[in-house]
């Protein structure tokens, strides 16, 4: 087996002082275990987990790690002992790069392509290392992830293993990964509380002669404030007319009186993302506004009553619809925007697009956002951090629904 060479030692009793993992490690078990319990009935021998700083959902779920640029990989045998493998190297040396936070033994760093002029080792290496180790030769692999995956670095894999036949596997992990355990509820729980308090403190902002910047400013100091490791996306703050361009970067436009303001932002919490977005008005909104914005929140408010296990999502779709037809906004009812799973990425299971077929279920969590926006005139949409109960659904930020 290729050993990576580094000046910092990083084996595994070099990183248990550092080992900083989110949850207890029995967590992290039941989650492999349940993975390998899926694995089974699929035919699997073995899924490779593939993350990067776009999608770090997998490596946080199972590893504890956030990946960054380059390339995370998690084998997960259908027995034995999951392995971590990354070329997300800073200057070279795994443990600059935060590789102790994993609860993981088995970690293997490895060369980056353009980095090593003759490399040593490569994540594919690695990757092919541990499969062999857990008797996988001529077998079915599952590959979650492939989306981030590098052609260069699958075309490498194959050709290690030739005999081997490898399948997409992202229902197998996503599956898992969909039902929140009562550990990733609470995580949830705070990741959601700290982006309704950016949310206030942005709505608290706004005023007319405040710039979009100093109302993302409020709100950024407030979430760091309560605890936010980081933001789960770029935060929005359009003002004016731009506010029904929906997603916008905040700039240095001063707010008027009147302005409809559309804010989306949203906190990470020990590796689980919230997502939360209001629409609001800079002092008193005029008539029309008035009733774009009522419906938007009748839109959320009606969806969030209905929702509960077992109802489909496309119902809860065709409810939004209804109220935008009935409320004479049919035509800036936007059917593609719905929602999204929401965890230890900013869009995994549940699935709420349009043709969907998933049914909800207790512990399920996910943005819900039904909108309506108008070019030139403004958004209308509460989103809100929503968790699938027993009895019904739950919104979790605690931040006001109307602000206007």
């Amino acid at each position: 087996m290729a050993t990576y060479r580094a000046i910092v030692p990083y084996g595994p009793e070099d990183r248990r002082p550092w080992s900083a993992p989110a949850f207890p490690v029995a967590e992290y078990r039941r989650r492999v275990a349940a993975i390998q319990s899926r694995m089974a009935a699929g035919g699997l021998a073995a899924v490779v987990t593939c993350s990067n700083r776009g999608d770090p959902g997998h490596a946080r779920y199972l590893a504890n790690f956030e990946a960054g640029p380059g390339e995370t990989c998690v084998v997960v045998p259908a027995s034995g002992e999951p392995m971590l493998t990354t070329n997300w190297l800073m200057h070279g040396e795994p443990m600059h790069t935060m590789i102790w936070t994993t609860w993981l033994h088995d970690v293997r760093p490895a060369d980056r392509a353009g980095f090593a002029r003759t490399p040593d080792t490569t994540v594919a290496e690695h990757v092919a290392d541990r499969l062999r180790e857990a008797g996988v030769q001529g077998e079915r692999v599952g590959v979650a992830g492939g989306a981030t995956l590098p052609y260069y670095l699958m075309d490498e894999l194959r050709a290690r293993l030739p005999e081997a036949t490898f399948v997409p596997a992202d229902d197998t992990v996503l599956a898992v990964r969909a039902i929140k355990s009562p550990a990733e509820i609470e995580m949830m729980r705070v990741a959601a509380r700290i982006s309704g308090r950016m949310h206030e403190a942005a709505l608290n902002a706004l005023a007319p002669g405040v710039t979009e910047q100093a109302v993302m400013a409020a709100a950024h100091a407030a979430g760091f404030a309560a605890g936010a490791d980081a933001l789960a996306f770029d935060t929005a703050v359009a003002s004016g007319p731009r506010a029904g361009l929906k997603h916008c970067a905040p700039t240095d436009r001063v707010m008027r009186e009147g302005d409809l303001v559309f804010l989306d932002m949203g906190a990470v919490y020990r590796g689980y993302c919230a997502d939360v977005s209001r629409s609001a008005a800079v002092g008193r909104a005029g008539p029309e506004a008035r009733r774009f914005l009522d419906a938007g929140l009748a839109m959320f408010e009606t969806v969030l009553a209905a929702a509960r296990p077992r109802v489909a999502v496309v119902e809860l779709i065709a409810a939004a619809r209804d109220v935008a037809e009935r409320t004479g906004f049919a035509e800036d009812y936007m059917p593609k925007g719905f929602g999204h799973g929401l965890g230890c990425s900013l869009f995994e299971q549940p699935s709420l697009r349009p043709i969907s077929a998933a049914v909800l279920e207790p512990g399920h969590t996910f943005a819900l956002e039904p909108m309506l926006i108008r070019l030139y005139f403004g958004t209308a949409c509460v989103e809100e951090t929503v968790l699938i109960t027993p009895d019904g659904a739950e919104a979790l930020s605690g931040c006001r629904y109307r602000a206007w």
